[in-house]
């Protein structure tokens, strides 16, 4: 199979194979290949910008293609005669062709569709449909909405009705339940038979016969005769009295045999013991001691006077001397502390300890009194010089105030704004809301991005009308 007919798909620049003639004559080989080389870079230089470069290209491969002149190009460098070299060459110079493939036959048939306007099969039931679609939706359009009327059934009481039907199956159940309980439930042993000993009771009480309750009648006595005559009241007179004097006699004989009780008589004693001791002076008790032997006096004298003698030899008398104290050689610092307070008063906060330097004023290295210097006298001040301290202490003032006010400010700030947690379950809360939004956005098929530019379109028309009223 021949070269050419391989790679038609491709657009290769296929060179013509060169007989001894053209091989032995360099200068015409060199000048065609240049040549063609020249066209073909023209060609291409020309067409590589434009965007149907590659289309006409690929049309233009098979224009001018002979196989003739390939076939006697190869009959001819069959000799290898110098005369029927010499021959060719007098009778045609060869040129190169560059090999253009032809396009097939459905990239034909598509562009002849396309300059016909012929459409598809599926393109024509997408415009049907699209305009079946487009008829539907118009004609929906055209609809007069009307709403129907409302339904009777809306009017009935059916939810009192559902009620008392709910009501009356909640009491058959609790009845239908109760009844079951009672049905299953049995009794314990002992309470059968304590409820057999009542009846039995009951019915012992019912054989026996009711007592006979007799009530008694009062009758009061008649009072005697005795009552009405004068012995009887002399006789009643005589027992009165001695039932008083026997009374009075046991009155008696109940206080002398009476006594105290232990607890008052206690707080009796001590009672009296107060009073007693309030009242009287304290008097001590001495108890004589009495000595059944007598002490040898003149051997005690003598041994007093041993130990006198030995305690006048170790112990010499003190002898008491005059003080000699030095608190009144000490300056008095009053002056000096008084100085101090007016300082302090005149200096202000910032100006004093440890901002400002110490009160001891730095001591030189040689000693002024002995060098033979006096103490320096303190410049004079002006009234300028007064003018300028005043102002510099007003505005150091002014500037105390403004920082004590800014520091209350800054407590006012702080005491306003919330605590940390709060703010934690704020920012917790706005989380859960922003999400919660997004969500629902999400699912109703809304893009947050078309939130988004929504919001800043509605907030920059918002400003642009705030500018114009303000304007």
């Amino acid at each position: 199979r021949p070269t050419w007919d391989k790679s038609s798909y491709q657009p290769l620049n296929l060179h013509k194979s060169f007989s001894d003639s053209d091989l032995s004559d360099p200068s015409g080989s060199s000048a065609s290949d240049a040549s063609d080389e020249e066209l073909v870079f023209e060609e291409n230089g020309s067409k590589a910008g434009s965007s149907s470069f590659a289309k006409q290209q690929i049309e233009k491969m098979w224009d001018g293609f002979c196989l003739e002149d390939y076939i006697s190009h190869a009959k001819h460098s069959l000799p290898s005669s110098p005369a029927c070299r010499k021959a060719h060459k007098k009778e045609k110079a060869w040129s190169p062709r560059v090999t253009v493939p032809k396009p097939f036959q459905m990239t034909i048939r598509e562009a002849q569709k396309k300059e016909q306007n012929v459409k598809s099969k599926s393109q024509i039931e997408l415009e049907n449909h699209l305009l079946k679609k487009q008829l539907e939706e118009e004609a929906e359009c055209q609809k007069k909405f009307r709403a129907n009327p409302v339904p009777a059934a809306v009017f009935l009481p059916l939810y009192q009705d559902i009620v008392q039907r709910n009501e009356e199956r909640r009491r058959s159940v609790r009845e239908r339940s109760r009844l079951q309980l009672l049905a299953t439930q049995k009794p314990f042993k002992f309470i059968e038979r304590e409820r057999q000993r009542h009846e039995a009771r009951k019915m012992q009480l019912k054989d026996l016969s009711p007592p006979e309750n007799k009530i008694k009648v009062f009758r009061a006595k008649p009072v005697p005769r005795c009552v009405y005559s004068a012995d009887f009241r002399d006789k009643v007179k005589e027992e009165e009295l001695c039932r008083e004097i026997r009374i009075r006699m046991r009155a008696e004989e109940l206080l002398r045999n009476s006594a105290v009780p232990n607890s008052r008589l206690a707080l009796k004693e001590t009672n009296k013991k107060k009073k007693h001791r309030s009242t009287e002076p304290k008097q001590t008790e001495h108890k004589l001691k009495i000595k059944s032997s007598v002490p040898d006096f003149e051997l005690l004298h003598e041994k007093f006077q041993k130990r006198l003698l030995r305690q006048k030899k170790v112990k010499p008398l003190t002898v008491c001397e005059p003080f000699d104290l030095c608190t009144s050689y000490i300056p008095s610092k009053k002056d000096k502390i008084l100085k101090d307070m007016q300082e302090d008063e005149e200096k202000l906060k910032e100006t004093r300890w440890p901002f400002a330097s110490p009160r001891r004023k730095p001591q030189s290295g040689a000693n002024p009194h002995l060098l033979g210097e006096g103490k320096s006298k303190p410049p004079r001040t002006t009234e300028s010089t007064r003018r300028r301290l005043q102002a510099l202490r007003n505005n150091e003032k002014q500037r105390r105030q403004e920082y004590l006010q800014e520091l209350q400010e800054m407590e006012e700030r702080v005491k306003q704004m919330p605590f940390l947690f709060e703010r934690v379950t704020q920012k917790n809360a706005r989380i859960a809301a922003e999400k919660y939004y997004s969500n629902r956005l999400r699912a109703l098929g809304i893009c947050p991005e078309f939130v988004s530019k929504k919001g800043g379109a509605a907030k920059s028309l918002h400003f642009s009308t705030a500018g114009d009223f303000t304007s």
